[in-house]
């Protein structure tokens, strides 16, 4: 299944006619690109504003088909991978959600709609990160960012992800075919946790935690193209 590619003049478009039935505060100050892609200015090769753009187009395509709220889906998007200081990227999850609702307050209003909204975003945020299941998308919005970042991490796009990734931290390349890979509980760390390691422990797990149909269907076959090119890297490496 394919889906449409939207370019930014489409997607702001689509943004705006969402917007009109929403309280006049967002209206007046929808989000944009432009604007937002300031605050990514610090974000290493795999979490920076290229990532939050396929993001945000993956999340407003998947709200639209499935039915969710397009603007609080596109907010959410758009913040949920805020840069934060080195060595804290551990709890981005939370810290991105935190800078969304103070960000949005301010540029919103505090109205009670809004504040609905504002809550719903922050919620998307809080529920996106995969390694953190302890809170889990409750609403069809937080279902849509959630199913786009994952969607992100895999296929031919999350494994060039996963590489840069790996060399911005100087990890190896490769060490052992994945179903040579140890259990979680032993897993490796620092050099030595490539992108194999990462695909075994946890890209090739995320398909089977979508929520949408859309997403689902887009991601079997990204999930297909990611499985056959650990399986050559494996063939290509041992020879």
């Amino acid at each position: 299944m394919r889906y449409t590619i939207l370019n930014p003049q489409s997607l702001n478009l689509l943004i705006a006619q969402s917007l009109r039935s929403y309280p006049i505060p967002m209206y007046l100050n929808p989000l944009s690109e432009d604007e937002i892609h300031d605050l990514y200015t610090a974000g290493d090769a795999a979490h920076d504003f290229d990532h939050v753009r396929r993001v945000t187009r993956l999340a407003v395509h998947i709200a639209q088909a499935e039915g969710a709220d397009v603007a609080v889906v596109q907010a959410a998007a758009l913040l949920h991978d805020v840069p934060l200081p080195a060595g804290t990227r551990g709890a981005h999850h939370l810290a991105a959600a935190t800078f969304a609702q103070s960000y949005l307050r301010e540029r919103w209003g505090e109205d009670a709609d809004v504040l609905a909204c504002i809550d719903n975003v922050v919620h998307a945020i809080e529920a996106h990160r995969f390694r953190d299941q302890s809170i889990q998308p409750q609403t069809l919005e937080a279902q849509c960012l959630y199913d786009a970042d994952k969607l992100d991490s895999i296929g031919a796009i999350g494994v060039a992800r996963a590489f840069a990734f790996a060399g911005s931290h100087n990890n190896r390349l490769w060490t052992e075919p994945w179903r040579n890979v140890p259990a979680d509980e032993d897993k490796p760390s620092g050099a030595d946790y490539t992108p194999v390691h990462e695909y075994v422990y946890k890209l090739r797990r995320l398909l089977a935690t979508l929520h949408t149909e859309t997403a689902k269907a887009l991601g079997e076959r990204r999930h297909a193209f990611m499985q056959k090119f650990f399986e050559e890297l494996d063939d290509e490496m041992m020879g």
